[in-house]
Order: structure tokens, then C-alpha cells, then sequence
């Protein structure tokens, strides 16, 4: 099931590769995986911008 907004994306995401964030926010982090892999092709969540050093 994807996440309905991108608040709730970024929050899965997280949620999916940080143990303590999950605990933290009640999700198991086996949902926060499946919420995070369905939401990988909906453009919800952008990849972080590389840095010019």
C-alpha cells in the first residue's frame, strides 16, 4: 500500500531504515518496509541532493 502523502513517505522511509525511529513512532518495521517499497516509484519521495564540495 502506498503512503497517501508525502509526509507519511518520508516518515516510512525513515521509519523503514532506522530501528529506533520506528520504536519511536509505533510502526513495525516490517510495515515501514512494505510502505516504503511501494512508495519507490510514485515520485513521492525525491533522493537527496549530492553536495558540491
Amino acid at each position: 500500500m502506498p503512503s497517501k502523502t508525502p509526509k507519511q513517505a518520508r516518515t516510512m522511509a525513515a521509519a523503514a531504515h532506522d530501528p529506533k525511529f520506528a520504536k519511536k513512532m509505533g510502526v513495525p518495521k516490517k510495515v515501514a518496509k512494505e510502505f516504503n517499497k511501494a512508495d519507490a516509484g510514485t515520485g513521492m519521495i525525491k533522493p537527496k541532493k549530492k553536495s558540491k564540495a
